[in-house]
């Protein structure tokens, strides 16, 4: 299973129904996560874990 899946599982079991994926990189009320495997060993550990990414300031165009 891909890490895309896993995540989308992860934010589908916890009840969120308001996301999406840019590429790899979950977007949730604009908040914008990166994808990991998780290799912890913890028995409900999920696989995946998400890291808020840093905030992109967008630059503006002459």
């Amino acid at each position: 299973m891909s890490l895309k899946a896993m995540a989308q599982e992860k934010v589908e079991r916890a009840g969120i129904s308001n996301y999406s994926f840019d590429h790899d990189v979950l977007v949730m009320c604009g908040v914008r996560y990166t994808l990991e495997a998780c290799t912890c060993g913890e028995p409900d550990c999920d696989g995946v874990r998400l890291r808020k990414s840093p905030k992109v300031i967008g630059r503006v165009l002459q």
